[in-house]
């Protein structure tokens, strides 16, 4: 899920969650795609 909302928000390029942490340092940003994350999830059923 957490993969699905980062591909959503910066493109199908993104390869791991791993490599998009390294690429993107900020917590903001990590915390703001738990958040997508979880949304998704939710709308999901899941």
């Amino acid at each position: 899920m957490l993969l699905d909302a980062i591909r959503r928000q910066f493109g199908g390029d993104v390869d791991s969650v791993p490599s998009f942490n390294d690429a993107h340092g900020s917590a903001r940003v990590a915390v703001r795609i738990v958040d997508q994350a979880a949304g998704l999830a939710d709308a999901r059923g899941l």
